[in-house]
């Protein structure tokens, strides 16, 4: 978060043209995650406290409602692909490849918004989740990224037996959960390389 994005850099890094890139940072801009400031350039978006609040709030908001779809429908094609993704990402954890999972950890929420067959919450997900990546890399954080697959065997178990209710509490209380782990009024420095990141 915060990092400055240098075209010709990324335009090294990528081996693209200029025009790509441009494009690929107007879409990242349009989905918050990149911030552009007149004169100074592309940044990779920093929110604010206020602003992290807000996301986890519209993940509540949205996310109660696509598991309730997915706990109401029981169907077991869809718990079979919760699942799949729940076993990988402890074998990545196993391996001790560990953003991988998290990587993982994140998609189990946009595949659950996938599976409620509401393409315009499913496109929402996954826009919030990758703002939460840039949270909780920005702000202290209690548990480290660990905490990111808790609770979802739960919420798999509560939507194959069609436990409603249940699987929209949990849900509910699983975001707040991440959210009251970090500590929204310390940011940290973060140190990021990123001609070394996208050349490898």
């Amino acid at each position: 978060p915060g990092t400055k994005l240098t075209e010709l850099a990324l335009v090294e890094a990528f081996g693209v043209g200029r025009r790509v890139i441009g494009t690929a940072l107007q879409r990242l801009t349009w989905e918050k995650l990149v911030v552009f400031f007149p004169k100074r350039g592309a940044f990779v978006a920093a929110p604010d406290a206020d602003e992290a609040r807000q996301v986890f709030a519209a993940r509540v908001a949205i996310e109660a409602g696509t598991i309730e779809a997915v706990a109401r429908a029981a169907d077991p094609q869809a718990i079979a692909k919760l699942q799949e993704n729940l076993d990988q990402e402890c074998r990545l954890r196993e391996q001790g490849h560990v953003r991988e999972a998290i990587h993982l950890s994140g998609g189990f929420h946009v595949l659950v918004a996938e599976l409620s067959g509401n393409r315009v919450l499913a496109e929402q997900v996954r826009l919030l989740v990758a703002r939460t990546s840039l949270i909780v890399n920005l702000f202290e954080n209690q548990i480290g990224l660990t905490g990111w697959h808790d609770h979802h065997d739960d919420l798999i178990s509560h939507c194959a037996a069609g436990r409603v209710e249940e699987a929209v509490a949990l849900m509910r209380d699983h975001i707040m959960e991440l959210q009251q782990a970090l500590v929204l009024d310390r940011r940290r420095p973060v140190a990021f390389d990123m001609n070394g990141v996208f050349s490898r």
